[in-house]
């Protein structure tokens, strides 16, 4: 791990709710994260850094802004919320598939026909104002950074668009390397084994940090996730004496959260 590290801090505007399907999610039952996870954030920024526009169903292998030349050694930690709230459950029915089966297995053909019917989807989605992208890295690359994000605007979350506001100058800051004080705030998810406190609302979610893919015979990739068990909620405390990157006004960055994306792809 590099001796000096900063953090970037990156303000978008999703325009309109986003829906990011929880790991958990089920055939019939789809839950958004609350917050974009390290892989899609990463994915994300690289994708506007590089002028790719990633389409789903392409089956291309994961994107980072590490793999991208002059970016090297940079973590993105997630987008998180401003505020915000989930939307209530409601119906969604399959694109290009209007035969619905209520009867049978989960994905079971209605009878008498060959389409492969599919029973109608209950959907959350995710409002917010603002979502904050944090990234980790060297000061010169990450001023670069925010200079190529600058204005962007990029689709993201299933079916939303996320705008990156002009601003005068980069909010980077200097990180040290310290352990969590009982007041300590985490600025992004934290690993379960590292909470100090939970706040009413939080939730624990299966988050995705790396990814990796392999081409199959057909020569699509096919992308396999490593995950964590972790929470994110405002409010969110450090468990005393955790090993944590702290910023200039006491906010925590997990240690292990950290190395484990650097060490990841």
């Amino acid at each position: 791990m590099e001796a000096d590290l900063y953090l970037l801090t990156l303000r978008a505007e999703p325009w309109g709710s986003f829906q990011l399907r929880n790991v958990h999610k089920t055939n019939v039952g789809w839950s958004s994260y609350p917050f974009l996870p390290p892989t899609a954030a990463d994915g994300l920024l690289s994708s506007i850094v590089s002028g790719h526009r990633w389409m789903e169903g392409n089956f291309q292998p994961p994107r980072s802004l590490r793999t991208l030349e002059g970016h090297e050694g940079l973590a993105t930690l997630g987008g998180y919320p401003e505020g915000g709230e989930a939307t209530r459950p409601h119906f969604r029915t399959h694109v290009g598939n209007p035969l619905i089966s209520y009867e049978g297995p989960l994905w079971a053909p209605p009878v008498g026909t060959q389409s492969a019917g599919k029973k109608l989807a209950v959907v959350d989605e995710f409002l917010s104002e603002t979502l904050r992208f944090v990234v980790v890295g060297g000061k010169g690359t990450l001023e670069g950074l925010w200079e190529k994000t600058l204005g962007c605007v990029s689709p993201f979350a299933k079916k939303g668009a996320l705008h990156f506001r002009y601003e005068k100058a980069p909010d980077v800051v200097s990180l040290s390397s310290e352990r969590a004080s009982d007041a300590t705030e985490s600025l992004t998810a934290l690993p379960m084994t590292e909470i100090g406190s939970i706040p009413k609302r939080a939730r624990p979610y299966l988050m995705p940090v790396t990814s990796e893919a392999q081409r199959n015979r057909q020569g699509r990739y096919e992308v396999t996730w490593s995950h964590i068990n972790c929470v994110w909620e405002s409010g969110l405390k450090v468990r005393q004496g955790t090993p944590v990157l702290l910023t200039d006004t006491g906010m925590g960055i997990s240690r292990s959260l950290l190395e484990q994306l650097l060490e990841g792809r």
